[in-house]
């Protein structure tokens, strides 16, 4: 009788050991490892197909006034961190 409620007691625990030793054989990060070094790749294609780009001309985009303003507030938030927000109240209202 011993023996019989010992194998039942051990049919679990061997269904868990096999289920973890499957788990070892799939590759942990598939998406990640096929797209390895396609930025490196992207930015050097990039590079070769505008070599003029990032010289004195200046960018369109943001003028000075709202860049130096901007880089204002940002420094600003470490002398003086933004109030915590209440998490009961994330989603309600606006």
């Amino acid at each position: 009788m011993k023996n019989l409620q010992f194998q039942s007691a051990l049919r679990p625990v061997s269904l868990l050991v096999m289920l973890l030793s499957l788990t070892a054989c799939v590759p942990s990060t598939p998406q990640w490892d096929s797209q390895f070094g396609e930025t490196v790749r992207l930015t050097r294609s990039q590079q070769i197909l505008h070599p003029e780009a990032g010289g004195d001309t200046p960018v369109n985009g943001i003028d000075g006034v709202s860049g130096r303003q901007t880089i204002d507030r940002y420094r600003n938030t470490f002398k003086e961190p933004p109030p915590p927000l209440n998490s009961f109240t994330i989603g309600v209202g606006h």
